[in-house]
């Protein structure tokens, strides 16, 4: 069904994508209001299904970091959400806290016995499903630095990622910004300009 508007007849929304790369997309979208864009953009931001660190048990912590500072710094590890539907919300699973419908376990064992620093990373996160691991851009990236280690260091702990949206918390949001750009110089030349034909009137 057509629709006329201001705008002229809209048909639909129309996407061209113009740039696509593993982390990233630039796209074009045409034939629809600015408040369509803007309910796009926020529903990218706020309520995307990821999975995200939600529970910290730490049984050895010997490092520089207090224990809460530590919990924060896992919760916000990005984790590999492409098959976030085939877990269950928490709220939606029938256990009393969490089992492997509804969460994954992630565990982190870490000792230093030399006399350099060591670090520890995202990567050394040892996770209980393929699936569901730390994000990495490739086999040459070390992960996100979580802390440093010196001789005599342990850590140890078990984290329980959950399935969420960022409504509810930001660690959960799949983007780390979303934009977008009315083309107020007409870049696109989406939009003829009316200008006066005749200056006989000036």
């Amino acid at each position: 069904m057509d629709v006329n508007t201001n705008y002229g007849p809209l048909t639909g929304p129309s996407v061209n994508i113009r740039e696509l790369t593993k982390d990233s997309i630039n796209f074009v979208l045409s034939d629809t209001d600015l408040s369509v864009a803007n309910a796009i953009r926020r529903v990218m931001i706020a309520e995307v299904a990821t999975v995200a660190i939600d529970m910290v048990e730490i049984e050895i912590n010997t490092t520089v970091l207090a224990d809460e500072f530590l919990a924060h710094r896992l919760g916000m590890v990005p984790i590999d959400s492409r098959e976030v539907g085939h877990l269950r919300y928490t709220r939606d699973c029938t256990c009393s806290q969490y089992c492997k419908d509804c969460s994954v376990e992630l565990t982190l064992h870490v000792k230093c016995t030399d006399d350099r620093t060591r670090e520890v990373t995202s990567r050394d996160l040892q996770t209980s499903n393929p699936e569901f691991s730390p994000v990495t851009q490739d086999k040459n990236d070390t992960g996100i630095l979580l802390v440093k280690l010196r001789k005599g260091h342990e850590i140890k702990l078990k984290c329980i990622a959950k399935k969420g949206v960022a409504k509810e918390h930001a660690k959960w949001s799949p983007v780390s910004g979303v934009s977008f750009e009315y083309d107020p110089h007409n870049k696109l030349r989406h939009t003829s300009y009316w200008f006066e034909e005749s200056e006989a009137e000036w």
